[in-house]
């Protein structure tokens, strides 16, 4: 792949990211506003909200509707992070000379950290933890982390073959 169609695609990819961090943090903002009206008409009137949730058959206590809307805005900000961080990824590759660069490798990094936090968080209690998912989430988080190293290497191999860029 030349540097021309390496530069097009991290762009695409970078107004991609844009439309998803969009949506993620509609989400989000939606489940806070959702979290905030729940908690406001359990103070204003407790035995209004129990009995729209019986009548609805969630089968869900209030504390577990509130953990359930917990655990949705931490995913949620989860991906709007790493979604984040991936479009900057994406322009710093698309604006640089070289992919090999520090802003890519801590990119990567705290796109790998996000990763993580996001497999840990379950949305319980409709979907509890899988082992195999969580086994899953580790592995990204992990190959993310390696593929960072890699990138911290290039930037160290890089700087040592074209010279120290000198302090004046």
């Amino acid at each position: 792949m030349n540097q021309l169609n390496l530069k097009k695609s991290t762009h695409l990819l970078s107004v991609v990211c844009t439309i998803i961090a969009a949506i993620t943090m509609i989400a989000n903002i939606g489940a806070i506003l959702l979290l905030s009206g729940t908690l406001l008409s359990q103070i204003i009137s407790p035995e209004y909200l129990v009995t729209q949730m019986i009548q609805a058959d969630m089968g869900l206590s209030f504390s577990e509707w509130i953990i359930l809307l917990i655990c949705f805005i931490i995913k949620c900000s989860c991906m709007f992070c790493m979604v984040r961080y991936s479009k900057k990824l994406f322009s710093c590759i698309s604006k640089a000379e070289s992919p090999f660069t520090s802003n890519t490798t801590k990119c990567i990094e705290k796109i790998s950290v996000f990763a993580f936090l996001s497999v840990i968080c379950p949305i319980y209690p409709y979907y509890h933890l899988s082992v195999l998912l969580f086994i899953e989430g580790i592995l990204v988080a992990l190959v993310l982390r390696s593929i960072a190293l890699i990138f911290h290497y290039g930037c160290e191999l890089q700087q040592e073959f074209y010279g120290r860029p000198s302090l004046d």
